[in-house]
């Protein structure tokens, strides 16, 4: 009989994989072929679920699913707004009567409880909370299945939380050893409207400082790494970096579900992108069981700033449509910031999913973005330099993205797997006006010659460029467990193209690509219960070609391996190595303007360097985290040492297509390291008291100054949270530290950002579970500061009021 099942196991699999290979392409196929040739275990068997108790214990109420000729296999739960939701893939509901299992209002804090029979062999538990997600600790006992619920409190379960972005798979985070952070959906909404970009739901975090072109164009700096050595995902799939690092203002807090950063050199796991750390980001998802409903947002106040999402959900459909708009902001003096900071953006985006099988179906994603007329603050020029960026202006930015997933769940205890592919198309237009200011002189003409007085003279100029990329990559993924291990594999492959064009010469920049292609092997194995060991390793090549006939090749080998020891139940302490390989990018190769300079936000002209070394990274995280009842904490000490490091290095100022060059790209060798520390205290079910600090150190060990987007400083947050389910809001006090001397713009030595310390207020009020109006204040006691790390003048104090409302 086993043997029979196993071939029928086998066969369904070579049928995957024969319909993947028609439909995904090469790539994904040659994938899932591997993955759908690993021994298959045979099909668990079905379990009767002849009764469903719910019974009051000291902590909440226990839920015991009584199961009659087997033990039920549970997958990972879920947790969506304030519903708890558990599958067992083995299992069918045979009750009294025929019908579901439903209890209303068990406990105070939960709703509603129900059991149902989703497909043949498939039954889900849902646990309803009233206003969040209950916790729920699942165990098997000898009276069947237990679900041991509690009401959600403001300090969520931490360790019990399950993560993907440190290993690439559903995994606890307790189980994780590389330092992973996590914002889920009830805290990016709790965070709006007073945050209204990724970026800000981040710059919370210990660690994490942004590098703002703007008040949308923003980067992550995440323990000293910016730009194009941060990853993004969305939804599994990476995101292109472009000339600058990722567009994390192309996606909206309102229709992100879910975002974890890994922080320190991830390249043995995702590749060169995430030599600095990952962000992954998922989004509204399309699920069978989602009812239909309608949820909108609006908020608007200071300086302009207006905000409206709408969304209609629906079992398994997704549509929905943002836009956004700001003006000109004023800093804490009441100036206007300069070069001005207005935007506009429009975007609208689609999921589908179509179920093939109980454990096998397909997601197809569609999403637009446009962005109009953003002025770009952080562009401007240091006011000593001769060569002045006088505005500066993204026109128009552009980003399509279509993508086709395949996800096979495979059954309980075996192998499940997945195949994602996509195009994306980023396109921009920016315009630069100049000022190139030559200092007036006299010249003597001898003793029978009144000297000659030549009078300052200033010269406008102006440039416009159009810069396109095109990506299209395709990731397939296995996850097979092995005894207590569990082994993840795959293979990620992508094509970046990049071309430029100067619109007032009509001259063309380099047309260059680059070509991805990665293998990759991670897992984890507990020794003894207390311990678990986790590592992985990933062979990259890298193809970088050129029109102008320089082409490259690069490849690499990374590693990482880290381990997890619980010294008590509340007491672990975790360890993680990890490498970080980065070739340089197209544009520090090869420039975007004709001549292999390019522009660069605070820094100006830069000229390129074909000759450059690949990064490499060698990361240690040492971490100690305590977690019991009311209270949690941690601290990590992380060590980066980096060789190759991609920087620039002075050169004699020389005119270029984008201005006078005083920088060319060059390798050096720097050292970053720091402490974080993190805590947070439930007082009452109420009211909790939160907080982080980060302290940084950073050297180039040549003795050269860093320059300042290098620089984190010392950062720290201070947050009071209040929730009764009615009202709701937080104080919070965000600090930062001065940066000391760096190298700024134009290869000056100087003051980094000074010190300073913002308080901002929010408060809600839910009319209903679904509605609740918001006021927030940024900034309440209009402090005159700059954003740390560029030297840009941060908005004063300004109002936001918003409505949200779920039909």
């Amino acid at each position: 009989m086993e043997i029979k099942l196993i071939f029928k196991a086998l066969t369904l699999f070579d049928v995957c994989e024969d319909w993947v290979m028609q439909r995904l392409g090469i790539y994904g196929a040659s994938v899932v072929a591997v993955v759908a040739t690993a021994a298959q275990p045979a099909w668990a068997q079905v379990v009767q679920v002849t009764g469903v108790e719910v019974r009051a214990v000291d902590q909440g109420i226990e839920v015991v699913l009584q199961a009659a000729g087997g033990t039920l296999a549970t997958a990972t739960p879920t947790r969506d707004q304030n519903v708890f939701t558990v599958d067992m893939n083995n299992a069918q509901l045979q009750l009294p009567g025929g019908q579901p299992f439903e209890r209303a209002k068990p406990l105070a804090g939960i709703s509603n409880i129900s059991v149902t029979q989703l497909g043949e062999s498939t039954l889900r538990i849902a646990i309803t909370g009233e206003t969040q997600a209950p916790n729920v600790k699942i165990v098997q006992s000898d009276r069947g299945l237990v679900l041991a619920v509690t009401p959600g409190s403001a300090v969520e379960e931490e360790e019990e939380e399950v993560t993907v972005v440190g290993t690439r798979r559903r995994t606890l985070r307790s189980e994780t050893p590389a330092t992973v952070e996590v914002k889920t959906e009830e805290e990016i909404r709790r965070e709006q409207p007073l945050a209204r970009t990724i970026a800000e739901n981040l710059q919370t975090l210990p660690g994490i400082s942004l590098n703002r072109l703007g008040l949308v164009t923003t980067n992550l700096n995440i323990r000293g790494l910016t730009g194009e050595r941060i990853g993004l995902l969305v939804d599994g799939l990476r995101v292109p970096n472009r000339q600058f690092g990722p567009p994390f203002g192309n996606y909206d807090p309102f229709r992100i579900e879910r975002i974890e950063v890994l922080k320190g050199p991830a390249s043995s796991i995702y590749g060169a992108d995430a030599f600095g750390g990952v962000v992954s980001l998922t989004t509204t998802s399309p699920r069978p069981d989602r009812p239909f409903r309608v949820r909108t947002n609006l908020f608007g106040g200071g300086y302009g700033e207006f905000v409206a999402n709408g969304e209609v959900q629906g079992p398994n459909f997704i549509v929905g449509a943002s836009t956004r708009r700001g003006g000109d902001a004023r800093d804490g003096n009441g100036n206007r910031i300069p070069l001005g900071t207005t935007y506009e953006i429009f975007d609208v985006y689609a999921a589908g999913r179509a179920d093939i099988s109980p454990i096998e179906r397909l997601e197809v994603r569609f999403d637009r973005y446009r962005q109009n007329d953003v002025d770009l603050p952080g562009f401007a020029s240091d006011p000593t330099s001769v060569f002045q960026i006088t505005a500066a202006r993204n026109v128009f930015q552009n980003n399509d993205n279509y993508s086709l997933a395949y996800i096979n769940e495979g059954v309980p205890g075996g192998t499940n797997f997945s195949v994602r592919t996509s195009y994306q198309q980023f396109k921009d237009q920016t315009n630069l006006n100049n000022l190139l200011s030559i200092p007036g002189r006299v010249v003597n003409r001898g003793p029978f010659l009144p000297p000659l007085v030549i009078p300052p003279l200033q010269i406008p100029g102006f440039s416009s460029s159009n810069f396109l990329t095109e990506t299209v990559s395709v990731s397939a993924q296995g996850n097979t467990p092995i005894g207590s291990a569990i082994l993840t594999y795959g293979y990620d492959f992508s094509r970046d193209s990049n071309a430029s064009q100067d619109l007032v010469t009509n001259l063309s920049g380099p047309l260059t690509t680059r070509t991805f292609n990665g293998i990759f092997l991670q897992s984890s194995y507990t020794v003894v219960p207390p311990l678990t060991l986790a590592g992985g390793i990933r062979f990259d090549t890298f193809d970088s070609t050129s029109n102008r006939s320089r082409d490259r090749n690069d490849s690499a080998v990374t590693f990482n391996a880290g381990a997890i020891y619980r010294i008590t139940n509340e007491f672990a302490v975790r360890g993680n190595f990890a490498q970080g390989f980065r070739p340089p990018t197209l544009l520090t190769l090869f420039g975007s303007n004709i001549d292999g300079s390019f522009f660069a936000p605070t820094r100006g002209p830069i000229v390129s360097n074909p000759n450059l070394e690949p990064e490499r990274a060698n990361n240690f995280d040492l971490g100690l985290n305590y977690s019991s009842g009311s209270f949690r904490g941690g601290v990590t000490y992380f060590r980066n040492d980096i060789s190759n490091f991609l920087g620039f290095t002075a050169i004699r100022s020389r005119p270029t297509a984008a201005g006078f060059a005083s920088f060319q790209t060059a390798n050096k060798r720097v050292i970053l390291q720091g402490v974080e520390v993190t805590a947070a205290y439930l007082f009452s079910p109420q009211w909790a008291l939160e907080g982080n600090l980060t302290y940084f150190d950073s050297r180039d060990t040549s003795g050269v100054p860093l320059q300042q987007l290098e620089v984190l400083p010392t950062t720290a947050l201070v947050r009071l949270r209040y929730d009764d389910g009615r009202f709701s809001g937080f104080l919070q006090s965000r600090i930062f530290g001065g940066q000391g001397t760096v190298l700024l713009a134009n290869n000056v030595l100087g003051k980094g950002s000074p010190a300073a310390t913002v308080f901002d207020f929010q408060v809600g009020y839910r009319f209903t579970p679904g509605a609740q109006v918001t006021l927030s204040i940024e900034n309440m006691f209009n402090a005159d500061y700059v954003f740390p790390t560029v030297n840009l003048s941060a908005p004063g104090i300004r109002s936001l009021i918003g409505l949200r409302i779920d039909f």
